[in-house]
């Protein structure tokens, strides 16, 4: 979205930010995110690794497919309701559905020393969870260097009274993913992918789909330059007012965050 780059100016093949839809199964991500207080944030990432080998075992018996830790770097402070986010990927409604009615912890004894089991009963203790959100996979476009993605950028779009999530879903898909595939073929991106919230839903929300840009580095998202030339190429002989009219008609990019991988499950 030209909005999203002006203010700011995955799935790789195994286990990135989608879970590959093989045998047209839908792709989920379930998103906690996590208010860590000051002076708290190294306890956290012990409590993270902690819980990373959980969440390891949980991915090898099949109950989901990743799993991935992210800061949010950008907004940042007190005042920021959360500054971590944690993402699993699912594969199809059944997949989801056991994790959110049947969830069951692994053997803690058997993956966990004593010290991490301590840690993990003090989860609570050591950070809030904020909110809890289910999204659903849409669309992408993916580069060759997919695995190397180190910063996420989550671009939160509402809806206007002239738009609607088929046509925010259409304009995406028409007029910006070949813009996206353009950069991320010219290097400057490593992926684009385009979510819709499922749950919770309805007007009271404030957000109801996303776009994800991935990066390889800070410096790569700090140097992708002006995408207008990329759109002005791709949309040659197209009437770029129209276009753009036609985008501000359909959605409204309330937020952007810019978060930095910090740990991720490793391949099964």
């Amino acid at each position: 979205m030209i909005r999203s780059f002006l203010l700011a100016v995955i799935l790789c093949l195994s286990n990135h930010f989608l879970t590959a839809q093989d045998d047209q199964q839908q792709g989920y991500y379930a998103f906690d995110y996590m208010k860590v207080k000051p002076g708290m944030h190294d306890k956290y990432l012990q409590l993270e690794k902690a819980w990373k080998k959980i969440h390891q075992a949980n991915v090898k018996a099949g109950k989901y497919n990743f799993w991935e830790l992210t800061q949010v770097a950008f907004p940042s402070g007190d005042d920021e309701a959360y500054n971590y986010v944690t993402r699993i990927n699912f594969k199809g409604e059944k997949q989801l559905a056991e994790y959110l009615q049947n969830w069951e912890m692994p053997d803690l004894k058997v993956i966990l020393t004593a010290e991490e089991r301590a840690l993990v009963d003090s989860t609570s203790v050591i950070r809030t969870l904020v909110k809890s959100e289910v999204w659903a996979h849409a669309d992408m476009a993916l580069g060759k260097d997919i695995d190397e993605e180190k910063i996420v950028v989550f671009n939160y779009f509402d809806f206007p009274e002239t738009g609607s999530r088929a046509e925010h879903l259409r304009v995406e898909r028409e007029i910006w993913k070949p813009v996206h595939e353009a950069r991320v073929n010219d290097g400057k991106m490593t992926g684009w992918v385009l979510l819709t919230k499922r749950l919770p839903y309805g007007s009271a929300d404030a957000y109801h789909d996303a776009t994800v840009d991935l990066y390889a580095d800070m410096e790569q998202f700090l140097s992708q330059g002006n995408p207008v030339p990329y759109f002005e190429k791709v949309h040659a002989g197209k009437d770029a007012n129209k276009l753009f009219a036609e985008t501000n008609a359909a959605c409204d990019l309330i937020r952007q965050e810019v978060r930095m991988i910090v740990d991720k499950s490793d391949t099964p």
